[in-house]
């Protein structure tokens, strides 16, 4: 049984490059508390083998809609570049995801909250436009954007801009963050 220091998270991989998806799964598999469940060469097959991992590791950023099924199976997407080492963005998104120790915390939201804040985030699309996409009614969209700005503010995290829900959804590791951007 893993200790306190050693909770073992369940990871995913995805990448379309056997060699890559070796070095990544070799490199993640020596972390104590780590097991590899799973790879595959996209999203939607990794969805389509039904498998529950806490992670997903890619190699190239999945689209909005993939990682909100991610998401919604409970399973954070951590985006790992060309030259970049996929033990360290995965200890980073592994923080991101418990919070800072003794700091405000990160919101419980239900799936198709979550659904919604990513699908907010990783555009500049108008709330309509992003509802239609999600086959949801614009005051429906509306409601859960609310609900979602409220969990994070009694979280002691207020995002109240787009902005801000953006921030919040990358430190979470929600969304990967920019491209080429360290976030600290």
């Amino acid at each position: 049984m893993a200790g306190d220091d050693e909770i073992e998270f369940r990871i995913a991989v995805v990448t379309r490059d056997p060699r890559v998806r070796s070095s990544m799964v070799a490199a993640l598999t020596a972390l104590p508390g780590i097991r590899v469940l799973a790879w595959a060469e996209s999203v939607d097959a990794l969805a389509a083998l039904g498998t529950r991992a806490d992670f997903c590791v890619c190699d190239t950023a999945p689209a909005a809609d993939q990682i909100a099924r991610l998401l919604t199976r409970g399973c954070t997407t951590v985006v790992v570049g060309p030259d970049a080492d996929p033990v360290t963005a995965l200890e980073g998104a592994r923080e991101r995801r418990a919070g800072p120790q003794g700091g405000p915390g990160r919101p419980r939201l239900a799936p198709r909250q979550l659904e919604v804040l990513v699908a907010y985030v990783v555009t500049s699309d108008l709330l309509p436009t992003i509802a239609r996409r999600l086959d949801m009614d614009s005051e429906t969209f509306k409601t859960h954007l609310r609900r979602v700005r409220v969990k994070y503010a009694q979280a002691g995290r207020p995002a109240p801009t787009r902005r801000d829900l953006y921030v919040r959804a990358v430190e979470d590791g929600l969304v990967p963050a920019p491209e080429g951007k360290s976030w600290h």
